[in-house]
Protein backbone atom coordinates (compact mmCIF):
# COMPACT_ATOMS: atom_id res chain seq x y z
CA UNK A 1 0.00 0.00 0.00
CA UNK A 2 1.21 3.52 -1.19
CA UNK A 3 1.42 6.13 1.39
CA UNK A 4 1.68 10.03 0.36
CA UNK A 5 3.79 12.71 2.32
CA UNK A 6 3.24 16.35 1.14
CA UNK A 7 5.81 18.72 2.97
CA UNK A 8 6.46 22.14 2.03
CA UNK A 9 9.62 23.86 3.86
CA UNK A 10 10.73 27.08 2.88
CA UNK A 11 13.70 26.84 5.33
CA UNK A 12 14.60 23.18 4.95
CA UNK A 13 17.16 22.46 1.96
CA UNK A 14 15.47 20.78 -0.94
CA UNK A 15 16.76 17.43 -0.10
CA UNK A 16 14.73 17.48 2.87
CA UNK A 17 11.48 17.70 0.63
CA UNK A 18 9.61 14.54 -0.21
CA UNK A 19 7.89 14.26 -3.61
CA UNK A 20 4.19 14.45 -3.87
CA UNK A 21 3.91 10.72 -3.97
CA UNK A 22 6.35 9.20 -1.94
CA UNK A 23 6.10 4.76 -1.43
CA UNK A 24 6.57 3.65 2.12
CA UNK A 25 10.28 3.35 1.83
CA UNK A 26 10.57 6.89 0.88
CA UNK A 27 7.87 8.14 3.93
CA UNK A 28 10.66 6.67 6.24
CA UNK A 29 13.51 8.36 4.76
CA UNK A 30 10.97 11.62 5.01
CA UNK A 31 10.68 11.11 8.47
CA UNK A 32 14.15 10.64 9.18
CA UNK A 33 15.25 12.99 7.73
CA UNK A 34 12.58 15.66 9.49
CA UNK A 35 14.09 14.30 12.91
CA UNK A 36 17.68 14.71 11.90
CA UNK A 37 16.18 18.66 12.11
CA UNK A 38 16.67 19.09 15.59
CA UNK A 39 18.65 22.24 16.21
CA UNK A 40 16.76 25.25 18.35
CA UNK A 41 15.67 27.07 15.64
CA UNK A 42 12.61 26.37 15.08
CA UNK A 43 11.16 25.72 11.31
CA UNK A 44 8.22 27.70 11.04
CA UNK A 45 7.64 27.17 6.81
CA UNK A 46 6.98 23.35 7.38
CA UNK A 47 3.31 22.07 6.14
CA UNK A 48 2.84 18.54 6.38
CA UNK A 49 -0.38 16.93 5.02
CA UNK A 50 -1.30 13.46 3.41
CA UNK A 51 -1.42 10.36 4.35
CA UNK A 52 1.09 9.46 6.99
CA UNK A 53 -0.50 6.69 9.44
CA UNK A 54 2.25 5.15 12.05
CA UNK A 55 4.61 7.81 11.05
CA UNK A 56 8.00 8.82 13.39
CA UNK A 57 8.13 12.26 14.51
CA UNK A 58 9.71 11.34 17.49
CA UNK A 59 11.92 14.01 19.02
CA UNK A 60 11.88 15.78 15.90
CA UNK A 61 11.65 20.01 15.30
CA UNK A 62 8.00 20.92 14.04
CA UNK A 63 7.84 24.06 15.95
CA UNK A 64 5.30 26.10 14.03
CA UNK A 65 4.66 23.04 11.80
CA UNK A 66 0.81 23.16 9.72
CA UNK A 67 -0.30 19.48 9.98
CA UNK A 68 -3.54 19.67 7.32
CA UNK A 69 -5.84 16.92 5.77
CA UNK A 70 -4.51 13.71 6.78
CA UNK A 71 -4.79 10.41 8.48
CA UNK A 72 -1.78 10.36 11.01
CA UNK A 73 -3.44 7.98 13.39
CA UNK A 74 -0.80 5.54 15.54
CA UNK A 75 1.88 8.34 14.47
CA UNK A 76 4.68 8.87 17.00
CA UNK A 77 4.99 12.87 18.36
CA UNK A 78 7.39 11.68 21.37
CA UNK A 79 9.89 13.98 22.56
CA UNK A 80 8.70 15.86 19.40
CA UNK A 81 9.17 20.26 19.55
CA UNK A 82 5.65 20.71 18.01
CA UNK A 83 5.71 25.03 19.99
CA UNK A 84 2.91 26.43 17.80
CA UNK A 85 2.15 24.10 15.54
CA UNK A 86 -1.43 23.52 14.35
CA UNK A 87 -3.52 20.45 13.32
CA UNK A 88 -6.39 20.66 11.34
CA UNK A 89 -9.12 18.40 9.64
CA UNK A 90 -7.36 15.26 10.39
CA UNK A 91 -6.69 12.06 12.30
CA UNK A 92 -4.79 11.26 15.11
CA UNK A 93 -6.28 8.68 17.05
CA UNK A 94 -3.99 6.49 18.62
CA UNK A 95 -1.11 8.94 18.42
CA UNK A 96 1.93 9.31 20.61
CA UNK A 97 2.38 12.72 21.99
CA UNK A 98 3.85 12.01 25.50
CA UNK A 99 6.53 14.41 26.54
CA UNK A 100 6.13 16.11 23.59
CA UNK A 101 6.81 20.38 23.69
CA UNK A 102 2.98 21.20 22.48
CA UNK A 103 2.70 25.05 23.60
CA UNK A 104 0.64 26.94 21.71
CA UNK A 105 -0.49 24.01 19.43
CA UNK A 106 -3.97 24.47 18.03
CA UNK A 107 -6.32 22.07 17.12
CA UNK A 108 -9.34 22.10 14.86
CA UNK A 109 -11.58 19.64 13.42
CA UNK A 110 -9.36 16.41 14.74
CA UNK A 111 -10.09 13.10 15.88
CA UNK A 112 -7.66 12.22 18.87
CA UNK A 113 -9.29 9.56 20.20
CA UNK A 114 -7.04 7.13 22.67
CA UNK A 115 -4.44 9.46 22.03
CA UNK A 116 -1.29 9.52 24.84
CA UNK A 117 -0.31 13.31 25.93
CA UNK A 118 1.29 11.79 29.31
CA UNK A 119 3.93 14.65 30.49
CA UNK A 120 2.76 16.63 27.16
CA UNK A 121 3.30 20.52 27.76
CA UNK A 122 0.18 21.81 26.28
CA UNK A 123 0.31 25.69 28.04
CA UNK A 124 -1.93 27.92 26.26
CA UNK A 125 -2.99 25.26 23.95
CA UNK A 126 -6.19 25.88 21.63
CA UNK A 127 -8.92 23.28 20.74
CA UNK A 128 -11.82 23.57 18.50
CA UNK A 129 -14.22 20.75 17.63
CA UNK A 130 -11.45 17.98 18.85
CA UNK A 131 -12.87 14.60 19.54
CA UNK A 132 -10.57 13.56 22.59
CA UNK A 133 -12.42 10.56 23.99
CA UNK A 134 -10.12 8.02 26.02
CA UNK A 135 -7.17 10.24 26.00
CA UNK A 136 -4.35 9.73 28.27
CA UNK A 137 -3.43 13.16 29.54
CA UNK A 138 -2.22 11.68 32.70
CA UNK A 139 0.60 15.12 34.47
CA UNK A 140 -0.50 17.22 31.18
CA UNK A 141 0.54 20.63 31.41
CA UNK A 142 -2.55 22.78 29.97
CA UNK A 143 -2.07 26.27 31.75
CA UNK A 144 -4.66 28.76 29.97
CA UNK A 145 -5.61 26.21 27.72
CA UNK A 146 -9.08 26.98 25.77
CA UNK A 147 -11.18 23.90 24.84
CA UNK A 148 -14.49 24.85 22.92
CA UNK A 149 -16.90 22.28 21.63
CA UNK A 150 -14.65 19.34 22.67
CA UNK A 151 -15.24 15.63 24.07
CA UNK A 152 -13.14 14.25 26.18
CA UNK A 153 -15.73 11.47 27.26
CA UNK A 154 -13.67 8.49 29.33
CA UNK A 155 -9.87 10.55 29.59
CA UNK A 156 -7.51 10.49 31.76
CA UNK A 157 -6.19 13.71 33.52
CA UNK A 158 -4.95 12.69 36.80
CA UNK A 159 -2.83 15.06 38.61
CA UNK A 160 -3.08 17.49 35.25
CA UNK A 161 -2.41 21.25 35.72
CA UNK A 162 -5.20 23.60 33.58
CA UNK A 163 -5.15 26.37 35.68
CA UNK A 164 -6.65 29.42 34.26
CA UNK A 165 -8.33 27.54 31.41
CA UNK A 166 -11.27 28.00 29.85
CA UNK A 167 -13.59 25.05 28.92
CA UNK A 168 -16.97 25.48 27.01
CA UNK A 169 -19.39 23.25 25.01
CA UNK A 170 -17.73 20.45 26.36
CA UNK A 171 -18.28 16.54 26.78
CA UNK A 172 -16.65 15.19 29.85
CA UNK A 173 -18.64 12.39 30.89
CA UNK A 174 -16.65 9.76 33.14
CA UNK A 175 -13.37 12.05 33.17
CA UNK A 176 -11.10 11.48 35.60
CA UNK A 177 -9.49 15.15 37.31
CA UNK A 178 -8.58 13.22 40.20
CA UNK A 179 -5.54 15.53 42.09
CA UNK A 180 -5.52 17.62 39.50
CA UNK A 181 -5.51 21.60 39.69
CA UNK A 182 -8.35 23.27 37.86
CA UNK A 183 -7.84 26.80 39.88
CA UNK A 184 -9.48 29.85 38.37
CA UNK A 185 -10.55 27.13 35.67
CA UNK A 186 -13.41 28.85 33.56
CA UNK A 187 -16.43 25.74 32.51
CA UNK A 188 -19.45 26.95 30.80
CA UNK A 189 -22.06 24.82 29.37
CA UNK A 190 -20.24 21.42 29.66
CA UNK A 191 -21.64 17.34 30.52
CA UNK A 192 -20.00 16.15 33.63
CA UNK A 193 -21.71 13.35 34.62
CA UNK A 194 -19.92 11.14 37.03
CA UNK A 195 -16.91 12.64 36.62
CA UNK A 196 -14.23 11.83 38.82
CA UNK A 197 -12.67 15.31 40.59
CA UNK A 198 -11.68 13.64 44.19
CA UNK A 199 -8.61 15.82 45.82
CA UNK A 200 -8.80 17.92 42.61
CA UNK A 201 -7.72 21.43 43.83
CA UNK A 202 -10.58 24.04 42.29
CA UNK A 203 -9.67 27.36 44.07
CA UNK A 204 -11.65 29.95 42.25
CA UNK A 205 -13.33 27.90 39.59
CA UNK A 206 -16.30 28.94 37.68
CA UNK A 207 -18.93 26.88 37.07
CA UNK A 208 -21.51 28.19 34.43
CA UNK A 209 -24.56 25.81 33.52
CA UNK A 210 -22.62 22.38 34.31
CA UNK A 211 -23.76 18.63 35.01
CA UNK A 212 -22.61 17.33 37.39
CA UNK A 213 -24.95 14.46 38.00
CA UNK A 214 -23.25 11.55 39.79
CA UNK A 215 -19.71 13.09 39.45
CA UNK A 216 -17.41 12.08 42.86
CA UNK A 217 -16.23 15.36 44.11
CA UNK A 218 -14.85 13.79 47.54
CA UNK A 219 -11.76 15.98 49.09
CA UNK A 220 -11.68 18.60 46.40
CA UNK A 221 -10.97 22.20 47.56
CA UNK A 222 -13.60 24.27 46.69
CA UNK A 223 -12.50 27.47 48.01
CA UNK A 224 -13.74 30.83 46.28
CA UNK A 225 -15.54 29.00 43.74
CA UNK A 226 -18.62 30.42 42.13
CA UNK A 227 -21.46 27.89 40.73
CA UNK A 228 -24.52 29.45 38.22
CA UNK A 229 -26.94 26.86 37.16
CA UNK A 230 -25.13 23.34 38.39
CA UNK A 231 -26.67 20.36 38.85
CA UNK A 232 -25.85 18.11 42.19
CA UNK A 233 -27.92 15.55 41.17
CA UNK A 234 -26.28 12.51 42.85
CA UNK A 235 -23.08 13.97 43.23
CA UNK A 236 -20.61 13.68 46.34
CA UNK A 237 -19.25 16.39 47.60
CA UNK A 238 -18.03 14.89 50.89
CA UNK A 239 -15.28 16.11 52.49
CA UNK A 240 -15.02 18.67 50.27
CA UNK A 241 -13.34 22.32 51.49
CA UNK A 242 -14.33 25.88 50.96
CA UNK A 243 -17.53 24.97 50.35
CA UNK A 244 -20.30 27.42 51.69
CA UNK A 245 -24.18 27.45 51.45
CA UNK A 246 -23.96 31.11 49.55
CA UNK A 247 -21.87 28.96 46.53
CA UNK A 248 -25.31 26.47 46.68
CA UNK A 249 -27.90 29.07 45.88
CA UNK A 250 -27.31 28.09 42.32
CA UNK A 251 -27.08 24.95 42.56
CA UNK A 252 -29.32 22.25 42.40
CA UNK A 253 -29.80 18.16 43.77
CA UNK A 254 -31.42 15.34 45.26
CA UNK A 255 -31.69 13.55 48.23
CA UNK A 256 -29.52 11.50 47.10
CA UNK A 257 -26.46 14.57 46.49
CA UNK A 258 -24.06 14.04 49.38
CA UNK A 259 -22.37 17.24 51.09
CA UNK A 260 -20.10 17.91 53.87
CA UNK A 261 -21.49 16.86 57.49
CA UNK A 262 -20.74 20.62 58.53
CA UNK A 263 -23.51 22.02 55.89
CA UNK A 264 -26.55 21.40 57.14
CA UNK A 265 -28.42 22.99 53.92
CA UNK A 266 -31.76 21.39 51.49
CA UNK A 267 -30.79 21.63 47.65
CA UNK A 268 -33.85 23.25 45.20
CA UNK A 269 -34.41 19.88 43.14
CA UNK A 270 -33.17 20.10 40.03
CA UNK A 271 -36.56 19.98 38.20
CA UNK A 272 -37.58 23.06 40.28
CA UNK A 273 -34.85 25.11 39.49
CA UNK A 274 -34.91 23.80 35.81
CA UNK A 275 -38.14 25.01 35.47
CA UNK A 276 -37.72 28.30 37.48
CA UNK A 277 -34.49 29.25 35.43
CA UNK A 278 -34.69 31.76 32.19
CA UNK A 279 -34.38 30.19 29.15
CA UNK A 280 -30.60 29.80 27.75
CA UNK A 281 -29.51 32.41 25.37
CA UNK A 282 -26.27 30.93 23.04
CA UNK A 283 -26.49 34.76 21.41
CA UNK A 284 -24.50 35.63 23.79
CA UNK A 285 -21.59 33.35 22.93
CA UNK A 286 -21.87 33.31 19.24
CA UNK A 287 -21.12 37.24 19.29
CA UNK A 288 -18.45 36.43 21.23
CA UNK A 289 -17.30 33.84 18.60
CA UNK A 290 -17.61 36.20 15.72
CA UNK A 291 -15.94 38.96 17.42
CA UNK A 292 -13.00 36.89 18.12
CA UNK A 293 -12.96 36.01 14.21
CA UNK A 294 -13.59 39.45 12.98
CA UNK A 295 -10.46 40.44 15.43
CA UNK A 296 -8.36 37.79 13.87
CA UNK A 297 -9.66 38.17 10.49
CA UNK A 298 -8.69 42.08 10.38
CA UNK A 299 -5.33 41.34 12.36
CA UNK A 300 -4.48 39.14 8.98
CA UNK A 301 -5.77 42.01 6.78
CA UNK A 302 -3.15 44.13 8.65
CA UNK A 303 -0.38 41.87 8.11
CA UNK A 304 -1.56 41.50 4.35
CA UNK A 305 -1.21 45.26 3.90
CA UNK A 306 2.47 45.88 6.07
CA UNK A 307 3.37 42.55 3.79
CA UNK A 308 2.45 44.42 0.39
CA UNK A 309 4.03 47.75 1.64
CA UNK A 310 7.19 45.93 2.25
CA UNK A 311 6.99 44.39 -1.25
CA UNK A 312 6.25 47.51 -2.94
CA UNK A 313 8.80 49.77 -0.33
CA UNK A 314 11.50 47.83 -0.41
CA UNK A 315 11.59 45.78 -3.40
CA UNK A 316 9.89 47.41 -6.06
CA UNK A 317 12.17 49.74 -6.98
CA UNK A 318 15.12 48.01 -7.01
CA UNK A 319 13.59 45.94 -9.10
CA UNK A 320 13.37 42.64 -7.63
CA UNK A 321 11.66 40.98 -4.93
CA UNK A 322 13.23 40.50 -1.72
CA UNK A 323 13.09 36.39 -0.05
CA UNK A 324 12.06 37.92 3.11
CA UNK A 325 9.57 40.21 2.03
CA UNK A 326 8.33 37.55 -0.71
CA UNK A 327 7.81 35.29 2.15
CA UNK A 328 6.07 37.31 4.63
CA UNK A 329 3.65 38.07 2.01
CA UNK A 330 2.61 34.84 1.03
CA UNK A 331 2.62 33.85 4.68
CA UNK A 332 -0.13 36.94 5.15
CA UNK A 333 -2.01 35.81 2.14
CA UNK A 334 -2.79 31.98 3.40
CA UNK A 335 -3.40 33.48 6.88
CA UNK A 336 -5.95 36.15 5.09
CA UNK A 337 -7.31 33.42 3.27
CA UNK A 338 -7.63 30.95 6.07
CA UNK A 339 -9.21 33.43 8.45
CA UNK A 340 -11.82 34.78 5.22
CA UNK A 341 -12.78 31.01 4.68
CA UNK A 342 -13.42 30.25 8.34
CA UNK A 343 -15.84 33.67 8.96
CA UNK A 344 -17.62 32.51 5.98
CA UNK A 345 -17.83 28.99 7.25
CA UNK A 346 -16.46 27.15 3.90
CA UNK A 347 -13.74 25.52 5.61
CA UNK A 348 -13.55 23.35 2.20
CA UNK A 349 -12.47 26.71 0.68
CA UNK A 350 -9.84 27.45 2.73
CA UNK A 351 -6.74 25.63 1.08
CA UNK A 352 -5.26 28.18 -1.81
CA UNK A 353 -2.85 28.01 -3.68
CA UNK A 354 -0.72 31.70 -4.33
CA UNK A 355 1.59 32.99 -7.31
CA UNK A 356 2.96 36.40 -7.31
CA UNK A 357 3.52 37.72 -11.25
CA UNK A 358 5.39 40.58 -12.16
CA UNK A 359 4.73 41.83 -15.60
CA UNK A 360 6.22 44.28 -17.89
CA UNK A 361 8.22 46.84 -16.89
CA UNK A 362 5.67 49.72 -15.04
CA UNK A 363 3.40 47.23 -14.48
CA UNK A 364 1.70 46.93 -10.93
CA UNK A 365 2.42 43.53 -9.33
CA UNK A 366 -0.34 41.30 -8.84
CA UNK A 367 -0.69 38.50 -6.42
CA UNK A 368 -3.23 35.56 -7.42
CA UNK A 369 -5.47 33.57 -5.53
CA UNK A 370 -6.12 30.13 -7.18
CA UNK A 371 -8.42 27.10 -5.35
CA UNK A 372 -6.12 24.14 -4.92
CA UNK A 373 -9.68 21.74 -5.76
CA UNK A 374 -10.93 21.17 -8.95
CA UNK A 375 -13.95 23.83 -8.82
CA UNK A 376 -12.88 26.71 -10.46
CA UNK A 377 -11.54 29.79 -8.31
CA UNK A 378 -13.97 32.16 -6.76
CA UNK A 379 -11.03 34.19 -4.81
CA UNK A 380 -10.67 37.89 -6.36
CA UNK A 381 -7.62 39.18 -7.51
CA UNK A 382 -5.16 41.41 -5.83
CA UNK A 383 -3.70 44.31 -7.37
CA UNK A 384 -1.22 46.40 -6.18
CA UNK A 385 -0.76 49.91 -7.25
CA UNK A 386 2.26 50.71 -8.97
CA UNK A 387 4.72 52.66 -7.37
CA UNK A 388 6.10 55.74 -8.21
CA UNK A 389 8.46 55.77 -11.36
CA UNK A 390 11.94 56.32 -10.14
CA UNK A 391 13.64 59.18 -12.38
CA UNK A 392 16.59 58.40 -14.07
CA UNK A 393 20.14 59.52 -12.54
CA UNK A 394 21.45 62.63 -14.31
CA UNK A 395 24.77 62.48 -15.69
CA UNK A 396 27.29 64.44 -14.06
CA UNK A 397 28.48 67.61 -15.99
CA UNK A 398 30.96 68.78 -14.48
Amino acid sequence: MKMRLVVIAALFPLAGLAPPHAGASDLRESTRILGSHSDPAPERRLVIGGECAACDFSGSNLAGAHLYRGDFANADFSDAQLLGARFANMRLDGADFSDASMREVRLSNVTMSGVILADANMTDMRAHQAMMQGVDAQHVQMNGASLVQVSLQGANLNESDLTAATIRSADLRAASFRGARLDNVVVQHAIMHRVNLSDASMTGIFLDHVDLTGAVLEGADLTDARFRQVNLTGADLSDVTGLTPEMLDQACGNPATTLPDSLIITLTPCEEAMANAPPLDERAFIAEAEARRLAQLEAAQEAFADALASVQSRAMAAGGLEREALDHAREALREAARMQAELSRAAAQSSWQFEMRRSEVGEPMQFWFEEAQTRPAIAPVQTVPPSRPVPPEQPDRR
